[in-house]
């Protein structure tokens, strides 16, 4: 189990069952054909949007987006595991129960759990777009150096 992975699917999983996937922030119009008109405006000034229907954080989105790639790519077994294990609170049996793994088979759930967090990691990595500086993915190398040191740009002879 990866500690830091961990804290992010459990709080994904808080985010999840306590202000769900989409926004809940109420229409003008819809305001206006409930009171009939214009409605109350209460206290003057801005407000902050607590967790008042306004959705998900943004780090919960991105564990959520890495558990939908999850599914999108074929270990659907896994994503299922996030979902019992993190949003519905499942037992460790239900979970077992609901990928398929034999009861009893501890060692087995454990692995899963840890192979569930290292596709977690990848993606989330993935998807920031870099690991310890270095650019991920398909890159024009224009800006960047070899580890060398050597520019890639065009070489010009030193003089003798």
């Amino acid at each position: 189990m990866i500690k830091e992975i961990e804290a992010l699917m459990v709080h994904w999983g808080e985010q999840m069952r306590e202000r769900g996937q989409g926004g809940g922030l109420g229409s003008q119009l819809g305001a206006i054909i409930e009171w009939g008109g214009a409605p109350p405006r209460g206290t003057p000034g801005s407000r902050i949007l607590g967790g008042a229907g306004c959705g998900i954080d943004h780090i919960a989105c991105e564990v959520q987006a890495a558990v939908a790639e999850l599914e999108r790519l074929g270990r659907a077994p896994l994503a299922r595991l996030a979902l019992e294990r993190y949003c519905a609170m499942a037992t460790v049996r239900d979970q077992m129960k609901a990928v398929g793994i034999a009861e009893g088979a501890d060692r087995t759930y454990r692995n899963w759990v840890n192979r569930l967090h290292q596709q977690v990691l990848l993606i989330l990595t993935l998807r920031s777009g870099s690991t310890r500086g270095y650019p991920v993915g398909a890159q024009t190398n224009r800006h960047l150096k070899v580890a060398t040191g050597v520019s890639r740009a065009i070489r010009v002879p030193r003089a003798l």
